[in-house]
């Protein structure tokens, strides 16, 4: 196992995409500042172990997302109207540099097909008309038939959450206590990948939470034992993720960092 990259930002991290590509190793970041009420984002590189860029598209504001990365490029919503929790505006970006390449106001993601193509959606009253997209252009089309049912690759794996009174619970927190000398678990997030197990795990600290992450063999030996966040004030969502090889996880809610599993 070696490590492969870690970037602390100022920002606190929200939202981390990797590439749909599956031989790509770049990664995509949204990024916050609750402070200056301002969005950013940024991709890095794990094949170069760089930060490509970093910064923030015209048009976007406190409430534009980041809600997919495709072959390459950014697709973020904009939220035109705060109070009503719907999309109103696409915007996609160059993952390379982070260059703007277009707009469709009133249009939103619907899913990305393959590397030139996505579906986006534009509503009609109280109906949706769907259209097909050249990714590169953002020129619109009617949609095929070969790709209405078209599926959606699944390339990222996400942990499961265990909390007290699930049935694996039990388990899981017994074998954290014997690996990290009595560690007792509140909280757990799991992933596996033969011969690795990963946890994310959460303990009580005095009156606040601290977050581990532990990953061993299934022959029980040490891998990784590595504190990621101290004085919590509750859990986290995704703390960990895995493509192919690659997890990605986060440190103290600000530092990107990833690790190969060989």
């Amino acid at each position: 196992m070696q490590k492969l990259f870690s970037h602390q930002f100022s920002e606190n991290i929200w939202r981390i995409l990797p590439n749909s590509d599956p031989d790509s190793s770049l990664w995509a970041i949204e990024l916050r500042s609750a402070s200056e009420k301002k969005v950013s984002f940024a991709v890095v590189d794990l094949s170069q172990a760089r930060l490509l860029w970093h910064g923030s598209p015209e048009g976007s504001d406190w409430w534009t997302s980041l809600t997919a990365f495709s072959y390459g490029e950014l697709f973020l919503h904009n939220y035109r109207y705060p109070e009503i929790p719907e999309p109103t505006d696409l915007l996609t970006m160059s993952g390379l540099d982070g260059t703007l390449l277009w707009v469709l106001p009133n249009y939103l993601l619907v899913k990305t097909i393959d590397q030139n193509t996505a579906e986006v959606a534009t509503k009609a009253g109280d109906q949706f008309r769907y259209w097909q997209c050249d990714i590169k252009t953002g020129a619109l089309s009617s949609l095929g038939e070969e790709h209405k049912h078209f599926p959606e690759q699944i390339i990222l794996t996400e942990p499961v959450r265990y909390k007290g009174g699930n049935i694996y619970f039990e388990k899981l927190a017994a074998f954290i206590a014997k690996a990290t000398g009595g560690h007792a678990a509140v909280s757990i997030d799991y992933l596996e990948k033969r011969p690795y197990m990963m946890f994310s795990y959460y303990i009580y600290e005095q009156d606040k939470l601290g977050q581990y992450l532990l990953i061993v063999t299934d022959q029980k030996e040490l891998v990784l034992h590595e504190q990621l966040s101290e004085e919590r004030d509750g859990l986290g969502r995704s703390t960990m993720l895995l493509k192919e090889s690659t997890l990605v996880y986060l440190k103290n809610s600000n530092e990107f960092s990833s690790l190969t599993l060989s």
